[in-house]
C-alpha cells in the first residue's frame, strides 16, 4: 500500500482560517476524493499536545492500494483540477507545504 501525505507546515492567520477550513473541506477535499484508485483520504488536523503547539495546521493523507493506482491518480484530469484548486486557498497559509510518498504497512492490533 501506497501513502501520500502532504504536511502544512506552519499556520493559518486566526482570521483567514475559517475560509481556509471551509474551502479545504467543502472544495478541495471533494475533489481529492474523486483521484481514481483512491482507496482512502484522512485530513489531521495540528493539536496542542505536551504543552506544545502543533508544528503543522494540517496534513492530508491518500491511501493507495497499489502504484499502478497511484499512477493513475497522479495522471488523472481531477487531479489537475485539485491542483489548480490549490491556488484558492494556499495563499491564506503561512509555511511550507511538503509531499512525501510512504510504502505503508498496517500492523494489526488486538482486540
Amino acid at each position: 500500500m501506497l501513502t501520500l501525505c502532504a504536511y502544512y507546515e506552519g499556520d493559518v492567520p486566526e482570521g483567514d482560517r475559517r475560509r481556509f477550513d471551509d474551502h479545504v473541506r467543502n472544495v478541495h477535499l471533494p475533489l481529492v476524493a474523486r483521484y481514481p484508485g483512491l482507496h482512502s483520504l484522512r485530513c489531521h488536523h495540528g493539536t496542542p499536545w505536551n504543552g506544545a503547539g502543533p508544528d503543522h495546521y494540517l496534513a492530508f493523507e491518500l491511501g493507495f492500494a497499489s502504484r499502478a493506482d497511484f499512477d493513475r491518480a497522479m495522471a488523472s484530469d481531477i487531479r489537475r483540477q485539485a491542483r489548480e484548486d490549490v491556488g484558492n486557498f494556499l495563499p491564506l497559509f503561512r509555511g511550507t507545504v511538503r509531499h512525501v510518498l510512504h510504502e505503508t504497512d498496517d500492523i494489526p492490533v488486538p482486540g
